[in-house]
């Protein structure tokens, strides 16, 4: 697993969930350029599944093959089922659903990156 890969994943994760943050105490919900972001964002996850399975597939396997695969397929599920929740909650809380999201999708994204540490040790 690309450790760019990852390095990005996680970054764009903890600049969107802060920026939901920041939308929240405004009291504004999620603007197009934060929507284009987040598409932006599964296409990277989707990337990034990619990788893992190409590399799995190859031969290099981390101890925990299934938690690892199923963490990067998990993620693709995430930020959709938070966009879909947020857009058809009309609340000011609804840009949070984002939030949790997008940090759940870093996190993911990291202890990924733990368990790809066990390949080859």
């Amino acid at each position: 697993m690309s450790s760019i890969l990852s390095g990005l994943v996680i970054a764009l994760g903890l600049v969107t969930a802060v920026w939901s943050v920041v939308l929240f105490a405004r009291a504004r919900r999620a603007s197009n350029a934060m929507l284009l972001t987040l598409v932006a964002f599964e296409v990277l996850l989707l990337v990034q599944l990619i990788v893992a399975i190409v590399t799995v597939a190859g031969g290099d396997r981390p101890d925990e093959t299934a938690t690892f695969i199923a963490y990067a397929a998990s993620e693709l599920l995430i930020l959709p089922a938070g966009v879909f929740w947020s857009a058809a909650d009309r609340s000011r809380t609804s840009v949070l659903v984002m939030f949790i999201a997008c940090f759940a999708v870093a996190v993911m994204t990291a202890r990924m990156f733990q368990i790809w540490s066990t390949v080859g040790g």
